[in-house]
Formats: C-alpha cells, structure tokens, sequence
C-alpha cells in the first residue's frame, strides 16, 4: 500500500488548471539508469514568467490605497525514476511599489521530495520553506494578484506554518522538513512512520512570535479493497515560542498526543473522498498558562474531476503553533475550489477558505492570570480569469479579498484586522514542457 507515499512524492507539483499561470508535474515513468544505484537524470521541466499590476484597497490601512508592479516566476521539475521520485517545485517574485513609502519587498517558496521504492520499503524526505513579505492567502505562492491562483502544491505557504491567521505585513520565513518510511507487511497491510520540523521566523518584526514544532507519527495502514483503504495512527507533537507579541511573560512549551482513524475511498472515476478523527490531549510546561484539556482533531476532504472541470471541499480541525500571533491555538477551517476550462481559450477558477481559531493560553490583566476567549474569525478567498492568447502566452485578470476580526478588547500585536481587496491584472509566458537534457 503505498497511497500515502505516491501523494507526497507526486502532489508537490499539481498541475494547473489555467494557461501558464503555474507549473504543472510531469507524470513519472519507468526509468532508464545512468548506472549501477544511480537514478536517472531525465525529467520534466516547466516554467513560467508573469508580470502584473496589482491595487490593493485597506491592506496598509483602513481607505488607504496602494499600487504595485509585481515580477514572479515558477519553475517545476519531475523526474521520470519509479524508483527515485523526485520532485521539485520553486517560486519567486519582486512586489516594486509605486506608492509612496510602500518600497521593495521579495517573495519566495520552494518545495522538494526525494523518495526510494524498493519491493516491501518506501522513504521520501521533503523540505519545503517560504520568505513572504504578508501572510499567505491564495495561490501557488500565496500572493494575491499574481497570477497563480487555482494551483497548490501539497505544502506551500498557506498550509506551512505561516498559514492560519493572518498577521501584519512584514517578512516571515517559514521552514518544514519531513520524511517518512514505509514498510510492507502483507500485500494489503503495511506499517509507517513520519516526523517533521517546522519553524516560523519574523526577522523584522519584533512583535511576531517564533514559533517551532515537532511532530511524530506511527501508523498501521490497510488496503480493504479496490477503492479504499483504512488506517490507524499515533501523533505526537511539541510547540515551542520566542520572540515579542506584546506580552510580558515567557512563553509555556506545548504538547499534543492524538489517536487518529482514517478511511479513504474513490467513489467513482470522478469523485473521491477521506475522513480521520481522533481525540487530542493537550498539555503544557505551565498548566496556569495553558491548562491540560482534552480536544477532538478531525479532518475530512472530498474532490472531484471530471474533464474540464475540477472541484473540492475540505474541512479540519486541531491545535497548532498559531500562525506568529497566539501561543498556540485550536483551528477549525473550511476551504473550497472550483476550476473549469471553457473551451481552449479560456480558463476561470475560484477559491475560499474560513477559519475559527481559538487561541489555548491564558492571558494577564496586569495584575494575575486569568481565562480570555481569544477568538478570531479569518476569511480570505478570490477568483481568476484567464485567457490564451498564443500557445505560451496568456493574460488574466484576478481579484483577492481578504477579512480578519477577532472579539476581544485586548490589542494582539502581530494580528491584522479588518478588511483589504486585491485586484491584479497580468500577462504569463509558459513555454511547453521539456525533457531535462533534451532541450
């Protein structure tokens, strides 16, 4: 059973469904070796290269607006090795400003995976980091405005640490590094295990808070049948904190401990779906701050495609390190994508996604410790057109919204509030794929 690998080596990458606007994986192949253990070197390339003006309404503040030219570029690669997956997916840009005071700010992500397949074991490690100049939203690269919306890769920014809550402008380097092992125990049933280590970095923002995590997992995983599969787990995760946000006394470490069931199913050629849930115990170095407690984690995802056409609905919930604003936080979120190609010029996708985050730690009034319901209500969705002017050159025309409050008096640094608009109009070269060492 190798479901769980196969989505980590071949999701990095997931094809586009616009013209251009991201770098979609090639599909791997039986490999033809260089040598003895060597994997081969051919693959698929693509890449991309978009220009666009963006507007943003109330993003630096409530009726400022501000105008910017944005440069950004994608480049992706698959190798062919069944034996050696590799994937590879970069993005990077330039925001030039063009109002006043608004400057020059840089936006990058990267994600790679290396696998081995043998006959009963499967490793893949994975490392995927991002250095953005706001908190992640829609697209490949999470930027509103620049063109990639309607592709993700499975670990990009807005999934990283950095997503969740939004916070305010200003750099923050995300960074996970992961790997699993896989072995086969019967043709049906096999036993894995994973860890990760991730951390969100605010270099030039003394009120964001640092935060680390680190993650364990044992599973035991067996195929039912021809469309579904089942499995148990185990996860075990640590939170750490450094850094400002605004208070005065240090921050506890966290712990979580969970026992999870799944079950993935295809329902039918175009639609598939997978559930898991489990309870999770919560505890902490400082049980004033953070009190032990005992939380349900769950997650749920339903996806279709059929032709032109691709849809999905997700839904999860569980605590994590809180995005560089709270000390730790539980999270519902629900999110949602439709993509269509109408006929062969033109491309249209929507996004959405609501999250409410209820953030763990007791607070002080300045004089003792006592219970705050820190709450915050996050939406942030968007939609892009896209049309084909020749076979490598396309233009698109996209709009970003994005809503944040929270309901407490008690001001949190690092949290963004309110309401902003993002409307970016653009062009996109995208030449073909190519086989890497045939150009």
């Amino acid at each position: 059973m190798k479901i769980r690998f196969v989505a980590s080596i071949l999701g990095l990458a997931m094809g586009s469904i616009a013209y251009g606007q991201a770098v979609p994986a090639g599909t791997s192949m039986t490999s033809s070796n260089l040598g003895p253990n060597l994997p081969s070197l051919d693959g698929i390339l693509h890449y991309s290269v978009s220009a666009s003006e963006v507007v943003q309404f109330g993003y630096y503040g409530s009726g400022e607006v501000t105008q910017s030219t944005d440069i950004s570029g994608n480049v992706a690669y698959t190798a062919k090795s069944v034996v050696y997956p590799f994937s590879m997916l970069v993005n990077a840009g330039v925001i030039l400003g063009n109002s006043s005071g608004q400057g020059t700010s840089y936006f990058t992500s990267a994600t790679a995976s290396q696998g081995y397949v043998t006959r009963h074991w499967n490793f893949d490690i994975m490392d995927s980091v991002s250095a953005l100049p706001q908190s992640p939203t829609t697209g490949l690269s999470g930027i509103a405005g620049v063109g990639d919306l309607g592709s993700q890769p499975v670990q990009g920014p807005t999934e990283g640490p950095a997503g969740g809550i939004l916070s305010t402008s200003g750099t923050r380097i995300a960074n996970t590094v992961s790997g699993g092992v896989e072995r086969m125990i019967t043709r049906n049933t096999s036993a894995s295990g994973s860890g990760s280590w991730s951390i969100l970095h605010f270099p030039d923002n003394s009120n964001g808070l640092d935060s680390s995590q680190v993650t364990g997992e044992v599973a035991l995983n067996r195929r039912l049948d021809a469309r579904s599969s089942a499995s148990v787990n185990a996860v075990y995760s640590t939170f750490g904190y450094s850094g400002g946000n605004g208070n005065s006394f240090n921050q506890p470490d966290i712990e979580t401990r969970g026992l999870n069931a799944s079950y993935q199913r295809v329902l039918s050629r175009t639609l598939s779906m997978s559930v898991s849930a489990g309870p999770q115990w919560v505890s902490s170095s400082d049980s004033t701050l953070v009190p032990s407690s005992l939380n349900a984690a769950a997650s749920a995802s339903l996806s279709y495609q059929k032709g032109l056409t691709s849809a999905s609905v997700s839904y999860s919930r569980g605590v994590n390190a809180g995005s560089g604003v709270l000390p730790g936080a539980l999270s519902d979120s629900f999110s949602g994508f439709l993509g269509h190609t109408f006929g062969r010029k033109w491309v249209a996708s929507i996004s959405a996604t609501y999250t409410h985050t209820d953030g763990l730690t007791r607070l002080s009034n300045g004089a003792s410790i006592v219970p705050v319901e820190e709450s915050f209500n996050t939406v942030f969705g968007g939609g892009q057109i896209t049309r084909a002017f020749t076979t490598h050159i396309s233009g698109y025309a996209s709009y970003t919204v994005q809503h944040q409050t929270n309901n407490f008096s008690i001001v949190v640094p690092n949290a963004q509030l309110g309401t902003s608009q993002t409307f970016g109009v653009g062009i996109t070269y995208s030449p073909r794929s190519t086989r890497l060492g045939q150009f």
